[in-house]
């Protein structure tokens, strides 16, 4: 058991391209989750709100990288700009019509989060659990889930079906929107009552991960190292542009 423990670690370590990775993140979330799922080719992800692709993008650098998978977000301007299966709806915890604040990447469904004087629309939702059972081809694994929709993860977790679709890794903000006040004590049950374990806090994001996938667990182990190592390496980087201007 230690053998094929220390061969696995080895191994990871080896496939590792920390030098040469891109992130179209805002907080180095696609990083993250390259250095806890670096094994797997041409994985599905499922990205609820997914902003821009070419501008705070989780899933980007997976796309570039030929992974394929579900793209969801219900401003238009971005609907029309994102990868893959691309979606301009809406994830709650039922089929509904609702009103929507936009304030472009902080645009929410949450009246509480709703900002005064500015333009609302009405956007269809649907449980995740249907968008899955609609767009996931039969037999494909989830390798990650992020969920990023301004103070309504908890609804998208309600809508979820975990008996039916297993990602290895969920990837949820987890403060309050245009804030650092952490609610994720709001939604953060629903995961664990299902199967799932904390793994990693960086910034505004928590990462949890599949009980029945348990090997990823020592995969969060070093993550706080590869990614101070990351930005030394981009930092090195800017002020090498920065002489050459």
């Amino acid at each position: 058991m230690i053998f094929y423990f220390l061969l696995d670690t080895l191994h990871y370590i080896k496939k590792l391209n920390i030098t040469n990775f891109i992130s179209y993140a805002q907080c180095l979330e696609d990083f993250i989750l390259y250095c806890i799922l670096y094994d797997i080719n041409n994985g599905f992800y499922i990205d609820v709100g997914a902003n821009d692709p070419n501008y705070i993008s989780v899933t980007k650098s997976f796309y570039l990288n030929g992974w394929h998978g579900i793209t969801i977000d219900s401003l238009p301007n971005m609907y029309q700009k994102l990868l893959n299966i691309n979606l301009n709806i809406g994830a709650s915890d039922n089929e509904d019509s609702l009103i929507l604040s936009i304030n472009g990447g902080g645009s929410s469904v949450n009246k509480k989060y709703f900002r005064v004087n500015r333009a609302t629309i009405k956007i269809k939702v649907y449980p995740l659990s249907e968008i899955c059972k609609k767009y996931v081809p039969n037999g494909e694994e989830i390798q990650f889930c992020k969920i990023d929709v301004e103070g309504n993860e908890k609804n998208v977790l309600l809508g979820f079906n975990f008996e039916n679709y297993r990602p290895k890794v969920f990837c949820i903000e987890s403060v309050e929107p245009g804030s650092i006040i952490p609610d994720y004590k709001e939604w953060e049950y629903i995961l664990i009552e299902n199967g799932y374990i904390f793994g990693y806090e960086y910034k505004v994001n928590r990462y949890y991960f599949d009980t029945k996938a348990d090997y990823i667990r020592k995969r969060f182990l070093n993550l706080e190292k590869y990614i101070n190592e990351y930005n030394e390496i981009q930092k090195k980087k800017n002020l090498k542009y920065k002489i050459k201007i």
